[in-house]
């Protein structure tokens, strides 16, 4: 199921507390990578948490790092 991009999904997307995360991300204010589209900063893997997402748990998401892979 395709997540919508709204304000409200933004405000419970837990990807800035993933490990993976970095600093361009933070800098780009990239997040809610299951409804937008995949990071395009430089990562390396260090963890995940989209299983723990309150989002990913409303749309039944099953995959992991969206970061890299974009929306569903």
């Amino acid at each position: 199921m395709k997540v919508p991009d709204t304000k409200d999904n933004l405000m419970r997307c837990i990807c800035m507390n993933c490990p993976t995360h970095n600093d361009c991300m933070k800098e780009r204010k990239q997040g809610l990578f299951c409804a937008r589209t995949k990071s395009d900063c430089e990562f390396e893997k260090q963890g995940c948490i989209c299983g723990e997402c309150p989002v990913a748990a409303d749309y039944r998401l099953s995959r992991m790092y969206y970061c890299e892979i974009g929306g569903e």
